[in-house]
């Protein structure tokens, strides 16, 4: 059993406890992910089962999709709503909050939240907040695609809300996200709700519940299939590429940074382009 599988998370789960609850319903013995969800979240979780473990950081790097909703006025330490309250301002009436959003569209530098398990020094940046400690959190370069709201505002106890949508790069957290809206707007802010939307190719509409998996009532996706990479039919060069024999280009035929190899239609490698050769990456026997 390796493959992809698409599991719709529950909220209060968090991935890690939601994969084992995977592995343990299929009864296999490797699992992993291609991009965790907090618990506050709910969607897509990308699971890699058995040796579909091995394409992890080609689906990490995919751009993703989200339903979120962001409350103005209130600002929390996790920049989430299950984080402590740290700042709070009375909003009577957003100013454009439409302009706030578009300023945020392209390329720029996020600073990561201290609540996150992006690692620093080798630790967490989360124990670092559990331990009480402050840490300088590098900046990191992400591309906000497409970024907009999706429902009216609403004025509740103080604060404003309103849902959007985003399609963002790797390394985007939308919590952040959500706190940058509010300072656009000149609010402290947090993230209230998520939902991931989309990973890649792969979408929330084809995704399964743990009820589901318990019923027997899935699929897995091959390997070769969840790749974007051209494919080709090894054939005869099946044996060098078992090796992870360098291929010439002139041999393959094409120029392609990546390429996945293919025997009988299960992934069998994936090469790199290197300078008119092609070098084994992975390969999988």
């Amino acid at each position: 059993m390796n493959g992809v599988l698409l599991l719709n998370k529950e909220k209060g789960m968090t991935s890690h406890a939601a994969i084992q609850k995977v592995k343990k319903i299929l009864g296999v013995k490797k699992i992993g992910h291609a991009g965790t969800l907090d618990p506050l979240a709910t969607g897509l979780l990308v699971v890699l089962v058995n040796s579909a473990t091995k394409l992890s950081n080609y689906l990490l790097n995919q751009e993703k999709e989200y339903f979120g909703e962001v409350t103005i006025g209130i600002g929390t330490d996790s920049e989430d709503a299950e984080g402590k309250i740290i700042s709070q301002t009375e909003v009577e009436k957003l100013d454009d909050p439409d302009r706030a959003l578009a300023e945020l569209v392209g390329r720029r530098f996020q600073v990561p939240p201290l609540y996150s398990a992006l690692k620093m020094d080798g630790m967490k940046l989360y124990e670092y907040a559990r331990a009480g400690r402050d840490v300088e959190r590098k900046p990191r370069e992400v591309v906000i695609h497409r970024l907009e709201r999706k429902s009216p505002v609403t004025y509740v106890g103080g604060a404003a809300k309103f849902s959007f949508y985003c399609k963002v790069s790797k390394g985007t957290y939308v919590r952040t996200l959500a706190k940058e809206i509010g300072e656009k707007l000149g609010y402290p802010a947090h993230l209230s709700a998520l939902e991931r939307l989309a990973s890649g190719p792969f979408r929330i509409e084809e995704a399964h519940t743990l009820q589901d998996l318990e019923s027997g009532n899935y699929r897995l996706i091959k390997m070769a299939d969840s790749l974007a990479f051209p494919k080709i039919e090894a054939g005869i060069l099946a044996e060098r590429i078992k090796n992870g024999n360098k291929l010439p280009e002139n041999l393959v035929g094409r120029k392609d940074p990546h390429i996945a190899f293919t025997e009988n239609g299960e992934l069998l490698a994936i090469y790199k382009y290197i300078k008119g050769t092609y070098h084994a990456e992975r390969v999988w026997n």
